[in-house]
């Protein structure tokens, strides 16, 4: 009888010890994305960095219309550029009518950021983005 009760407590405590690993790791994997706030000019062709972590090119994609317009835009009127830090601008040669920017992470794709009138539940070249 003893035994059992002994036993049952280490099936018990095993099981907590494994949620709380889980938890833990879930937790850390979504505070990974970067906290940052993005506002559109009015015209269209700008996105500010109105605060937040800094952005960096290579662990985000801008989409406009399902094209990849990464490596068409500037920061702050570079072409070369490799972080998008808060008060500077992102151009387009292009008015941006619908633009994802996608941030890339450990395992998963987040939405970071949607503007535009044509809503849609996802961009078709991300399959698995998970908006915020």
């Amino acid at each position: 009888m003893v035994a059992s009760v002994f036993l049952l407590l280490m099936v018990a405590g095993c099981c907590a010890a494994v949620g709380i690993v889980m938890f833990q790791q879930m937790n850390a994997m979504e505070s990974d994305v970067p906290d940052v706030r993005i506002q559109t000019s009015a015209e269209g062709k700008h996105l500010y960095h109105a605060g937040g972590d800094t952005l960096y090119r290579d662990s985000v994609t801008i989409y406009n219309l399902d094209n990849d317009i990464t490596h068409r835009t500037l920061v702050n009127g570079k072409k070369d550029w490799t972080a998008w830090k808060s008060g500077e601008y992102l151009e387009s040669e292009q008015t941006l009518s619908d633009v994802y920017l996608v941030w890339h992470g450990p395992g998963k794709d987040t939405i970071l950021y949607h503007y535009g009138l044509n809503r849609k539940t996802g961009v078709t070249p991300i399959t698995d983005a998970v908006p915020d």
